[in-house]
C-alpha cells in the first residue's frame, strides 16, 4: 500500500480519501480508526485559536449565523455549521436539540417535561435548554441508542 501526505495550509478541514482495488482487512482497519477518531474543535480567543477539550462543552449553538461552544466558564466562537458539527460529533455524545443548540449528553444533570410536548434539559452548570418538539423524538432514541452501547 502507498500512502502519501500532503499538507495545505488553506484547507478549511482535514480529509482523507482512500483508494482501493478490494476491501482488505487492512484498509478496513484504516478506514475504522480514521472514522473513530475524535475531531478537534478549535475556538477564538484573543485572536488566537485554542484546542476545545470535546468533554468540557457543554453546549454549541449559534447565533446571527455564527457557531459557539459553551464551556463552564468560557465561550468560544468555533467554525462549522450545527448540521457538520451534529454529523462530526453525534459519535462523540453530541445530540441536536433544536434548531440552533446541539447538546452534550455528559453534561445533562436532568431531563424534565415541559409544555407542549417539550422537554428541557438541566446541564450540570444548572443553565437550562428547551428541546424542541421537532428534535424530541431524535433525542430520546439518541439516548437509547447510548444507553444500549453503555450497558452491553
Amino acid at each position: 500500500m502507498r500512502i502519501k501526505l500532503f499538507q495545505e495550509d488553506a484547507l478549511e478541514e482535514d480529509r482523507t480519501e482512500i483508494y482501493y482495488r478490494e476491501m482488505t482487512e487492512q484498509i478496513e482497519k484504516v478506514r475504522q480508526l480514521l472514522e473513530d477518531s475524535v475531531p478537534q474543535l478549535f475556538g477564538l480567543e484573543d485572536g488566537e485559536q485554542v484546542l476545545l477539550s470535546l468533554e468540557e462543552i457543554f453546549y454549541i449553538d449559534t447565533v446571527d449565523k455564527k457557531t459557539f461552544a459553551y464551556l463552564r466558564k468560557q465561550v468560544y466562537q468555533i467554525q462549522g455549521s450545527l448540521t457538520f458539527l451534529e454529523s462530526a460529533l453525534s459519535k462523540h455524545g453530541f445530540c441536536r436539540i433544536s434548531k440552533a443548540n446541539i447538546v452534550n449528553i455528559q453534561q445533562i444533570e436532568r431531563v424534565k417535561s415541559e409544555a407542549n410536548m417539550r422537554l428541557k434539559v438541566v446541564l450540570n452548570n444548572q443553565e437550562e435548554l428547551v428541546i424542541s418538539r421537532y428534535y424530541r423524538k431524535i433525542f430520546q432514541n439518541y439516548l437509547k441508542k447510548v444507553r444500549g452501547i453503555l450497558h452491553d
